[in-house]
């Protein structure tokens, strides 16, 4: 089940994302442009970085179920 951290990244992504195609679908000046451009990069750092720590809970995970194993 999703924690609470993967359902705030996500949505502020979301948010962002659908803020970028607004302002391009409304012709938006270009500083409104590269102000939604800017969040969608925040917040796809933080959608990367919430990835690099499943993954390295996976490996974890995996590391240890192998040596319990051995």
């Amino acid at each position: 089940m999703p924690s609470d951290e993967t359902r705030r990244v996500l949505k502020l992504f979301g948010v962002a994302v659908t803020g970028y195609e607004d302002c391009v679908e409304k012709g938006a000046p270009a500083e409104e442009i590269n102000k939604a451009e800017a969040e969608i990069g925040a917040s796809l750092s933080e959608v990367t970085a919430l990835i690099e720590r499943l993954r390295a809970k996976k490996n974890n995970s995996s590391q240890q179920k192998s040596k319990l194993e051995d």
